[in-house]
């Protein structure tokens, strides 16, 4: 393995900004740090070039999701920790929503650590905000205005605030949360056997189509074995986004074989070969 110390280009400055990130990642050329294996380091070459190709190297075209992945691929990379914090400020900056949401379903990803002072106050009053809003939402107001069932919508409403009563204060609480994560479970169940699909955006909405993926997700290997599945069809279906499809994938990898497909669940699990992630894209029909 190759091991490279300091920077493979000139424009460091523009990286650290969160007003330049943007325009510096198409000219930017990661290295080899000491602790970056070869693996990881493709990992991230890839993370970053895919999100070059989407955007069509255009800065316009980078959205919140796309600053989240270069900071995922710093993270990676070893990259200073200004490079880390100006990736991250311009992604919670554009969708600090969406990025609170996938903080909540992978966790911090080593952010609380490596940028403490942009991380934790964000993930805070995210955490808060979503608890509450969850909280004082009104269930009838929101399945009338959408045409919905409102006694499904007010149940999957209570189990998306039982999956998250415990999980938004460190350290989390098991012996409080593990009761609500058993009887979230058996809730799901009991829903599929009424329904015979999953609870997705058709039945529930937009605002609760990742409740039932949140509950498989934090559920035994073998639920996750069992639903994978439904929730692939939920997929094929445009009743969920592929997004909590890739994290069950990665969970179920992880547990069963002790590596993970896309890197969603922290960057202290090791990653597939290209190989592998390959396969996996078209067996699932990926993007």
């Amino acid at each position: 393995m190759a091991i490279l110390n300091g920077y493979s280009q000139s424009n460091t400055d523009q990286l650290a900004s969160e007003q330049s990130i943007g325009s510096a990642i198409f000219t930017f050329t990661p290295v080899q740090r000491e602790g970056v294996t070869d693996q990881r380091f493709h990992y991230a070459q890839q993370i970053l070039n895919d999100t070059k190709s989407v955007s069509k190297n255009n800065v316009q075209n980078l959205n919140a999701t796309d600053y989240w992945n270069i900071t995922t691929a710093f993270v990676i990379l070893k990259e200073p920790k200004n490079h880390i914090k100006a990736a991250f400020d311009k992604a919670i900056h554009l969708d600090g929503a969406t990025i609170c949401s996938y903080i909540k379903a992978m966790g911090p990803s080593g952010l609380d650590k490596l940028i403490p002072e942009s991380f934790l106050p964000f993930y805070s009053n995210c955490a808060q905000s979503s608890t509450t809003e969850s909280s004082k939402m009104d269930v009838a107001n929101y399945a009338d205005k959408n045409k919905l069932n409102p006694k499904l919508v007010s149940i999957i409403n209570t189990i998306g605030l039982n999956d998250i009563q415990f999980r938004n204060t460190q350290p989390v609480d098991w012996t409080e949360q593990k009761p609500l994560d058993e009887r979230n479970q058996e809730l799901i169940d009991s829903l599929f056997n009424v329904y015979q699909t999953y609870i997705g955006r058709s039945l529930v909405g937009k605002q609760f189509e990742t409740t039932m993926g949140r509950v498989v997700q934090h559920s035994s290997l073998e639920m996750m074995e069992r639903y994978l599945p439904i929730i692939v069809a939920a997929v094929n279906q445009k009743q969920l986004d592929e997004v909590p499809l890739k994290m069950l994938i990665d969970r179920i990898y992880w547990l069963k074989y002790n590596y993970q497909i896309f890197g969603s669940q922290g960057s202290q699990i090791k990653v597939a070969d290209d190989k592998t992630r390959n396969e996996i894209i078209t067996k699932y029909n990926l993007n």
